[in-house]
């Protein structure tokens, strides 16, 4: 069945039961009718917090291990707070998302920022393509319009907005809303997802999973029936389980309403949007529309370049107007936006010629120091004025990830019931080597002959592999090599380093255990 592309389903467990394809005619019918969204009652959100390591190298002690690389240690963790929607209502989302993001898209082509605004629009790579454009090409338009100014002294600005979602004023945002819809006061439907959005009422996940003795409801086959499923409460020891056990909901809406009210917080917030929700990003983008055209009207007039990619912008001047363009953004964001660029968040490079070379470096904004060190670093890439390369800081999480599906793949083969007790290869060849870069049309067994395979309209879309190869196609104009997809020629031997680890563990274990039984035998 063919349907719009707001309708997305999801599966994350919610207080509701999933919604499938099946659902789409009455749903289509809800969403659509401006009276139902105005009397819709809107579930609490499900809160979790997503906490990032962060690894940094030592530059106090500067110890290195035994190989002499650099000892790093585990800085505070970066803490994310998302909200998930329930099932209905997250469609409710999606669908005034593609409302507002057809408006604000009709709205800002008419603005002459509407090139320096690129995170969550979809941008064409050509005029006429179906292909838009990513990171990778919003980071190089920005080191490309340096590569074009070598011939001047210029200042790059990073700046990130802090806690940018958890500090919009609503005001504000009810007032921009107003003005991409062209209207002085918002209709009662958009009105009501307004209130939903900014009157912030949550459920603690793991609040509501102990509350049911943690059990939860998941899906199960009927007997006889190749289609039928049916709702089952069973135990489930971890919420690192759920996928696995293939958990659907915390509880019916029902058993919500008649057990779990007390749950419900009431966050009380008089600013700030839940980071999650599918209308959240459109919503800050708009929200940002008068301090895009004053920031963008000042650097302009100075000949320079802007760029906002969510909450990280980039401006780009003469080094003479440095200070001025400082001032002039902390300014607007406090006084304009209401929000707050913190000085830690902000960095300074310069570029300019030295001794015939074209080079960038970094700054310290109150002393003027400088560190030849570092370069600037914008959206996962680094570039100092002759080339450009992706930061290492994303080759490392490759790895650990890597690290760790190894390290879950071994296990698995020594303790599950699978009589094999060999490593699961070919998913991890696919998975962290250039063998599952490529994108793939994923083919099916036909269902009137199952000897013969039929395509289907789903990708394997590869993987961190495939990044790297369309960043070094990008660049390689700027770069005038394939650095970057040397950059990744390091995993294979990697790969290879911990498939031999992994492989020996599991023969350890195993004649561990077979001189065991032979002992109590």
């Amino acid at each position: 069945m063919k349907t719009e592309d707001w309708f997305k389903l999801k599966r994350y467990p919610h207080i509701d039961e999933p919604l499938s394809v099946k659902d789409y005619k009455w749903i289509k019918t809800y969403v659509e009718n401006e009276k139902c969204i105005k009397e819709h009652s809107f579930l609490p959100l499900i809160h979790k917090c997503i906490i990032q390591r962060k690894y940094r190298a030592d530059t106090v002690n500067l110890k290195r291990n035994k190989k002499g690389e650099r000892i790093r240690f585990i800085d505070k963790p970066k803490v994310r707070h998302i909200y998930y929607a329930s099932h209905l209502d997250s469609i409710i989302f999606s669908y005034y998302n593609y409302l507002i993001s057809d408006a604000y898209k009709k709205f800002i082509e008419t603005k002459n920022f509407n090139e320096s605004i690129v995170a969550y629009r979809k941008i064409p790579i050509v005029v006429g393509s179906d292909k838009n454009k990513c990171n990778i090409d919003f980071a190089k338009s920005t080191f490309e319009f340096i590569k074009k100014n070598e011939n001047k002294k210029l200042t790059a600005i990073v700046a990130d907005v802090t806690a940018f979602f958890d500090n919009l004023d609503h005001k504000i945002l009810k007032k921009q809303w107003c003005t991409v819809l062209n209207t002085n006061t918002l209709p009662e439907d958009h009105y009501s997802v307004f209130k939903a959005l900014t009157n912030l009422r949550y459920v603690e996940g793991d609040h509501l999973y102990n509350s049911y003795k943690k059990t939860m409801l998941v899906e199960k086959g009927i007997p006889n029936s190749s289609k039928q499923k049916e709702l089952k409460r069973i135990e489930i020891k971890s919420n690192r389980y759920f996928k696995e056990k293939n958990v659907v909901a915390y509880c019916t809406k029902d058993e919500f309403l008649a057990n779990n009210l007390n749950l419900i917080i009431s966050a009380h917030n008089k600013i700030g949007i839940p980071q999650g929700s599918p209308i959240s990003a459109t919503l800050a983008n708009i929200y940002m529309l008068d301090f895009d055209q004053q920031v963008y009207d000042k650097v302009e007039g100075v000949g320079g370049y802007y760029q906002r990619y969510s909450d990280d912008l980039i401006i780009i001047c003469d080094q003479k107007h440095e200070d001025d363009i400082l001032l002039f953004i902390r300014d607007r964001v406090k006084n304009l936006a209401k929000l707050e660029i913190h000085p830690s968040k902000t960095k300074v490079y310069r570029f300019e010629e030295m001794g015939g070379v074209f080079k960038g470096f970094e700054i310290d904004e109150s002393s003027k120091e400088h560190n030849y060190n570092k370069c600037l670093e914008y959206l996962g890439f680094s570039y100092d004025g002759q080339r450009v390369l992706i930061k290492d800081s994303g080759f490392s999480k490759f790895y650990r990830s890597m690290k760790r599906s190894f390290k879950k793949s071994s296990s698995l083969a020594i303790y599950g019931k699978n009589p094999s007790k060999d490593l699961f290869k070919s998913r991890l060849y696919k998975r962290f080597t250039h063998r599952g870069a490529k994108r793939r049309l994923i083919y099916h067994p036909s269902k009137l002959d199952p000897k013969k395979y039929v395509a289907t309209k789903k990708y394997d879309w590869g993987n961190y592999l495939s990044y790297i190869y369309k960043a070094n196609d990008s660049m390689r104009s700027i770069n005038q090599s394939d650095i970057i997809k040397r950059q990744g020629r390091r995993f294979w031997s990697r790969f290879h380093d911990l498939m031999q680890y992994h492989e020996k563990r599991i023969q350890r274990t195993h004649r561990s255990k077979v001189a065991s039984k032979k002992k109590n035998f």
